[in-house]
């Protein structure tokens, strides 16, 4: 995948639903976005709490944190310490994904 800036295209126009579902559907994305949701974590908090290994993680951070959707901090170099918040992009997204909870509580709960 080329990332959400890729010109994803609708016949010849940009189709903003098709970049955010490839956004989306990128394994785990959805899990991060929805476990930064309280405020600011540090990586090894993040992969606790996602229960994703930490090179997974690494990568799918560096696409957020390019797309706009997660800041990546560094408190301190030694020992490393970085922490990870969502941004406004981030936030909005994270709203997004509540609706598609609920959506998916309303009318997925007899889908097996």
């Amino acid at each position: 995948m080329k990332g959400v800036k890729s010109k994803i295209l609708r016949g010849d126009e940009f189709c903003p639903a098709q970049a955010t579902m490839e956004l989306l559907g990128c394994r785990w994305t959805m899990q991060i976005v929805r476990a930064l949701e309280p405020g600011v974590m540090r990586f090894n908090e993040l992969a606790k709490s996602v229960g994703v290994n930490p090179r997974t993680l690494c990568t799918r951070l560096r696409r957020l944190e390019q797309d706009g959707i997660v800041e990546r901090r560094v408190v301190s170099a030694m020992p490393p310490n970085v922490e990870y918040e969502l941004t406004a992009k981030g936030r909005a997204l994270n709203e997004v994904l509540q609706r598609l909870i609920d959506w998916g509580a309303t009318w997925m709960t007899d889908h097996q």
